[in-house]
């Protein structure tokens, strides 16, 4: 692997990142941190011998004006009380308005000549004034802090002491290694610590993968582990389960459609291999031929519906599907599927009726919403015993238009209700009223179409009284947002509607 390559691999962990910028902020708040520390101990230690320089200013001047006139033994004086000073780091002076020395306590004074009075020191009022001073070579800087007085015997003069940096520099100078080593020593720390501290927070997540690549296509039963912290770790975890078990789900869906539509398709098939093997054990006659001919033709027209209805729930699914929506007149849509359907039902000994209000208008594709009616007109003939009843009602309400099927067939039981609109789902075939049920995705499909015009279908039924089907779609200048129906409930609404025999949808012959 490639320095280049590895590199970019590496800058690609979060780990790393983390652990990169930790330290980086670490360093640069550590140094930040440092050099106030740094200014405010500078500012403390240099408040501190001002004010020790002050204190001693006001004892040398009631020593100055307890003698007056008497220089000589001021400044003996002043040398023998600080001779007995293990260091020699603290001095006194009296400066005159020529700014000459005329008290010293040093026998060598370094400061002579260094300190020049500000103007107009000596017409304003006396204040204490502190500055640092260095001498030309000396190792060391001195602070001096100086006042205006007066002796006793009437001089103006400057008083003055001052005190060696000497301690004061070398304490600094030992913090600013002490802080460069720091510096020096907390990248390597802060990399070595947050690459810790990183692996330890991370790990849950390299658990998590682990975890997610070892399940398979053919295995989605397993979970991924939570650790019972609460924390966004267990949240990441929990919300991957609950994908996994959306997946698992869609899965077993695919699987149960597969296997569905194979069966599907095979039984038509197997018939037409029947019929073909049968012509050919023996010489047939032409009527014999013909019959075959035919029931073959039955079985491809079935295959070619089942194909049909399947590609278009595919191209339904990838909204490939083209919704020609216009302005769409019920009455003309519900009469010709009422002179479609009524010969079906009277052949079959029932009876079709259509209650619809005049000048009913929604907006919808022509096509797919008599497909929609058929289906649902279909399975209300198919599945409702002699004598009976279908009927197809139109309402208004809340700016949506409700087209209802209903029949007094041999209904469906509530816990096949949520079901009903499934891909391949067909009723129990000893209930069943026709020898043909049919693929099972006819409702499939009308939800599909509905829910595409933004519309809902919803189901009721009850065992032995009938079936109510409601397809509600949006008028033509209402939204086309879809109603919070959830498809396969079965409504109190509808419920009561079919015990109840006056209903206007629901007749009982």
């Amino acid at each position: 692997m490639s320095l280049g390559k590895m590199s970019k691999r590496l800058w690609s962990s979060i780990g790393t990142r983390l652990t990169l910028w930790g330290a980086g902020l670490t360093t640069v708040l550590i140094a930040i941190v440092s050099v106030l520390l740094y200014a405010g101990m500078s500012l403390s230690m240099r408040s501190q011998i001002d004010a020790f320089l002050e204190g001693e200013i006001h004892e040398l001047m009631l020593t100055v004006r307890a003698h007056p006139n008497d220089d000589a033994y001021l400044e003996d004086y002043f040398r023998r009380e600080l001779g007995v000073r293990t260091r020699n780091d603290l001095g006194f002076r009296l400066i005159d308005e020529q700014a000459k020395i005329f008290v010293s306590s040093a026998m060598n004074e370094v400061l002579a000549g260094l300190w020049i009075a500000p103007e107009s020191w000596y017409s304003d009022a006396p204040h204490l004034l502190c500055e640092t001073l260095e001498p030309q070579g000396a190792p060391y800087a001195h602070r001096v802090c100086s006042i205006r007085t007066q002796t006793a015997d009437g001089r103006v003069c400057t008083a003055q002491s001052s005190y060696s940096l000497d301690q004061m520099t070398e304490s600094l100078a030992r913090i600013r290694r002490f802080a460069v080593v720091i510096l020096a020593l907390t990248p390597f720390v802060a990399v070595g610590v947050g690459g810790f501290l990183a692996r330890r927070s991370l790990r849950p997540v390299r658990d998590i993968i682990r975890s997610a690549r070892s399940i398979g296509a053919l295995d989605l039963r397993s979970r991924i582990t939570l650790s019972g912290t609460g924390d966004e770790m267990d949240q990441l975890a929990a919300t991957l389960n609950g994908m996994l078990e959306r997946i698992e789900e869609k899965v077993r869906e695919i699987q149960r459609f597969t296997a569905d539509a194979a069966h599907e398709i095979r039984t038509p098939l197997t018939a037409l291999r029947g019929n073909a093997e049968l012509a050919l054990l023996r010489l047939r006659s032409p009527e014999e031929l013909q019959h075959t001919i035919e029931e073959s033709i039955a079985q491809y027209e079935r295959l070619q519906r089942i194909a049909d209805d399947l590609l278009l729930l595919a191209r339904i699914d990838a909204r490939e599907v083209i919704f020609n929506r216009e302005p769409v007149s019920l009455d003309t849509i519900l009469e010709d599927m009422r002179e479609l359907y009524a010969p079906i039902a009277e052949d079959k000994g029932l009876s079709l009726e259509v209650q619809k209000p005049s000048g009913v208008v929604v907006h919808a594709d022509s096509g797919r919403l008599r497909q929609v009616i058929g289906n649902l007109l279909d399975n209300a003939i198919k599945y409702t015993p002699v004598p009976g009843r279908v009927t197809i009602s139109v309402s208004q309400e809340n700016e949506a238009t409700n087209i209802c099927v209903a029949d007094t067939g041999i209904g469906i039981p509530e816990g096949d209700l949520p079901k009903v609109f499934g891909r391949f789902y067909r009723a129990d075939p000893a209930r069943c009223a026709s020898s043909s049920p049919g693929a099972g995705l006819g409702l499939s499909i009308c939800r599909s179409i509905v829910n595409a015009h933004g519309g809902a279908i919803k189901i009721g039924s009850t065992m032995g009284a009938g079936t109510i089907v409601t397809v509600q779609l949006p008028s033509e200048h209402a939204s086309t947002t879809p109603p919070p129906w959830v498809h396969g409930e079965s409504p109190s609404d509808i419920k009561e509607a079919l015990k109840d025999r006056s209903h206007p949808s629901v007749r009982y012959g």
